[in-house]
């Protein structure tokens, strides 16, 4: 009998558990082709993360809201699961961001320390739009961070839209980095409607310049204080797109993760150190002889072999025929959903990538542990225990590295 509730009470504890390890599973979002984390928790500014502000509506648009729930405010904040690099990077915005309240924070920045990729302060690239604040302060700020050192490149301005509708875009190479708001919805190789563009291009961009590739983040916070009029306020992220450097085409959504026919290049070699499948292409078309690019290393994360059966048709349809997948473990971002970057994978001879939605992002994570009878149960109840808590020890570092430096009297006085 004994025996037999203790047997109960593990079977109790384990579905607990793997019900807590679940809800946090559920955070993640797949969404332009990447697998995104949304923080629960600690984050930017004073106000706490919430995965249930984070949504992706039947149109693929993503929304970001800052709450606020029996008087408790909560904020927006995602990072990508993998490093992005070199290249151009590119977001659709339907949104006020001119007219913010003064404590409202949209930010949009690759982060090299939520990989451990330098400390704070350090290789972040970012676009911000806020009045840090203060009612008339100015409401744009670009800010690129050194490789290393304290070298600060940044820019603030004020600027007014036409409409809720602009284009932030920043192009990103290992000597410098040029920042662009444009007015309205713009396709990634236009400047129609530019607003204002600055070019960061210090002397030593080897010290002054991140060099590696980085997680990428998108957040909506509250400065200082919660909003100063007390409404909530929800802004849409209609497209993002990243071309890296040397790709003469985007993919659908720019991931580096969606199956394309227009990556790969002649080789389907590894983009520089970080260890990319091949990328480039001639204008994005066709995937050139080695057809669809691999991620991540490993054999290419789904690109690979298959992949290369491609040719100048782009990348074959669906599954392991082609499309590549998303992160280094080949195409099976987390457990047995696997990835398939997109609904039928990329067939265009453009090299487009299949669908924004990208990969499907499988998040079960099995946990194996041995022993016989009631050790067997309390070995699994450990392990899944340790798991869940190992989880949420990450996510409390990881939400809590991003404290903001006075660099800057316009953002901070």
């Amino acid at each position: 009998m004994k025996l037999i509730k203790l047997s109960m009470v593990s079977s109790l504890l384990v579905l607990f558990l793997f019900m807590g390890t679940a809800r946090e599973a559920a955070a993640d979002l797949v969404w332009k082709g990447h697998t995104w984390k949304v923080t629960s928790g600690g984050m930017a500014g004073v106000c706490q993360g919430d995965p249930k502000n984070v949504t992706v509506d039947a149109s693929g648009y993503l929304h970001f809201k800052i709450t606020n729930t029996g008087g408790t405010w909560t904020a927006s904040e995602m990072f990508t699961t993998d490093k992005l690099g070199f290249g151009t990077y590119q977001w659709q915005v339907d949104g006020p961001i001119d007219k913010y309240d003064k404590n409202i924070v949209l930010g949009l920045f690759p982060y090299g320390p939520a990989a451990g990729i330098g400390a704070d302060g350090t290789n972040e690239i970012d676009i911000e739009y806020s009045r840090w604040g203060q009612a008339n302060g100015v409401n744009g700020d670009w800010t690129d961070y050194p490789n290393s050192g304290k070298t600060v490149g940044e820019l603030s301005y004020n600027f007014t839209l036409d409409s809720t509708l602009s284009t932030s875009r920043f192009v990103w190479t290992n000597a410098s980095i040029q920042s662009s708001l444009i007015g309205g919805l713009q396709p990634v190789d236009s400047t129609t409607g530019l607003i204002k563009t600055w070019t960061y291009a210090p002397k030593t961009p080897a010290t002054n310049i991140p060099q590696n590739p980085m997680p990428l983040g998108m957040n909506l916070w509250c400065f200082d204080a919660p909003p100063s009029n007390g409404q909530g306020i929800e802004i849409v992220i209609r497209d993002f797109q990243f071309i890296p450097e040397g790709a003469g085409g985007a993919t659908d959504g720019g991931s580096p993760d969606s199956g394309a026919g227009g990556a790969g290049g002649a080789s389907g070699a590894a983009d520089g150190g970080a260890g990319r499948g091949g990328r480039g292409g001639n204008g994005g078309a066709g995937g050139g002889a080695a057809g669809a690019s691999g991620v991540d290393a490993a054999a290419g994360a789904g690109g690979g072999t298959a992949g290369a059966t491609s040719g100048a048709a782009g990348a074959t349809s669906g599954g392991a025929a082609g499309a590549s997948g998303v992160d280094a473990a080949g195409a099976t971002s987390g457990g047995a959903a696997g990835a398939t970057s997109g609904a039928a994978g990329a067939t265009s001879a453009s090299g487009a990538a299949g669908n924004g939605t990208g990969a499907s992002s499988g998040t079960s994570s099995g946990c194996a542990v041995s022993g016989a009878g009631g050790g067997g149960a309390f070995g699994l109840v450990f392990a899944l225990g340790v798991f869940g808590f190992v989880r949420r020890s990450r996510a409390v570092s990881r939400c809590a590295r991003r404290p903001r430096p006075a660099s800057s009297p316009d953002r901070r006085a």
